[in-house]
């Protein structure tokens, strides 16, 4: 016979055993379930009316929406899917509503949130947006437009965030960039696949950034760390983007003229523009018909016409030159071969990125008593050349990228005029100069959820 004592121990101990692992594996213990039997009004409530530390479980299925999905702002929502390929949210037949699912949390709020194991497709414009959060998790999350004619601009887009993890994600088919982080502090992008987008991973006007582990290929570009100058939060910088691999970029711009990403040539690798304290590293460019990788200044996107260009009208703060960038032990095989290759297949032979594709292009063949191209391709590094070491900064340091003697390339766009219309001219090689050596940054802390 058991003694009732230790019987009440034992349930005692059994019972608070299991309160501890139902705390430690289910803190969202308001579980609100969802499958695609259900009318499109009443999922739309389960998801704007989501209430603090809940979790929308998503059956496996497809759901069709003709509106967006506006997502509670309430604190620690998860919003949950059977996986990538299991649970798919369709926004082919979309009306109304400019983008797929949304957050959008206002000023002064503190507002975590994670997203997982499921796919938003044919939206008609961004894919998943979450506008403020102070903890953004995004993981086996896939957005793409296999259907829809005119795509979306941003696959998967946190904007004005903090403490942002996307990872073993994939991004099909933006026409402007697949995984897009903007205007945040503190991110980490990593293990992701992007294809067919216009730019495949972008960190834009962002400070603390990690991009490492993806697998970028089939777009225009393979990454951009860009700061633009009129947007409210300027002066990116500490951005590392290691460790990836970026080939086969040569998809046609197929970006809005009027954006800034339309600017880029098909068959880039990487590039950044007028950023602080960048550091690429221990990546393969592999294939990229128009370059490997460019460090380029406000002036080489905009111009240079006081009256009319943005980098002298910029938000305070603004600095249009990239300061700091250091390349090194990266490799690069078979890049720059072709700059007009992905704009022969452009159907708009008036897209601005055939402005940049023509420049470097201009370089082929060399011409007599000039520098031009050698070894049959554009120099795996590049520098726009608008501002150089005498500044009293350094531009950009690249070193172990290759052991060829053309290896690195500065533009010299400050000579460029309509009278040089050609880089034969301007060309100078003299990577001694940019052989410098810069501290490595220290990593990104990763976001805990």
């Amino acid at each position: 016979m058991r003694h009732p004592l230790r019987r009440l121990a034992c349930g005692l101990v059994l019972a608070w055993f299991a309160a501890a692992c139902s705390s430690e594996n289910n803190s969202n213990n308001n579980v609100v379930n969802v499958d695609p039997s259900m009318s499109e009004t009443a999922i739309a409530s389960a998801f704007s009316g989501a209430a603090a530390n809940s979790t929308i479980q998503m059956a496996a299925g497809t759901y069709k929406f003709n509106n967006s999905l506006n997502l509670s702002t309430k604190d620690n929502i998860t919003v949950k899917g059977a996986g990538m390929t299991s649970t798919i949210l369709d926004f082919s037949g979309q009306s109304a509503g400019a983008d797929g699912l949304v957050q959008t949390i206002g000023a002064g709020q503190t507002v975590k949130v994670i997203f997982h194991d499921f796919s938003i497709r044919d939206t008609a414009g961004d894919g998943l947006k979450i506008t403020g959060g102070t903890g953004v998790h995004v993981f086996n999350v896939g957005v793409s437009w296999p259907t829809r004619q005119q795509h979306g601009g941003y696959g998967i887009y946190p904007v004005s965030c903090k403490n942002v993890l996307i990872e073993m994600s994939s991004a099909d088919g933006a026409s402007d960039t697949g995984i897009y982080v903007g205007q945040s502090d503190t991110i980490v992008v990593r293990n992701n696949v992007v294809t067919n987008n216009v730019s495949g991973i972008e960190i834009e006007n962002s400070f603390n950034a990690d991009v490492t582990a993806n697998d970028s290929h089939g777009n225009t570009v393979g990454f951009l760390v860009f700061d633009l100058p009129s947007l409210p939060q300027v002066g990116g910088h500490h951005v590392r983007v290691y460790a990836n691999q970026f080939h086969d970029n040569n998809h046609y711009n197929f970006g809005d003229p009027s954006g800034t990403v339309a600017l880029v040539p098909g068959g880039t690798g990487g590039a950044v523009m007028a950023n602080t304290e960048v550091e690429i590293f221990n990546n393969t460019f592999t294939n990229n018909q128009a370059i490997g990788f460019a460090a380029i200044s406000c002036f080489a996107a905009f111009g240079g016409d006081p009256q009319t260009s943005p980098c002298f009208h910029a938000t305070s703060g603004y600095n249009p030159f990239p300061k700091n960038v250091n390349v090194h032990d990266n490799t690069f095989t078979g890049n720059g071969t072709n700059p007009l290759g992905p704009a022969s297949s452009n159907p708009d032979p008036t897209h601005p990125s055939l402005a940049l594709a023509e420049l470097l292009a201009s370089g082929f063949p060399p011409g007599a008593g000039d520098p031009g191209w050698h070894n049959g391709h554009v120099s795996n590094v590049a520098f726009d050349g608008i501002i150089g070491i005498g500044s009293g900064s350094t531009p950009i340091c690249a070193t172990n990228n290759g052991t060829e003697t053309f290896n690195f390339a500065n533009l010299h766009l400050d000579q460029f005029t309509p009278q040089t219309p050609n880089l034969n001219a301007i060309l100078e090689f003299d990577q001694a100069q940019f052989a410098c050596s810069l501290p490595a940054l220290s990593p990104v802390p990763v976001p805990t959820f």
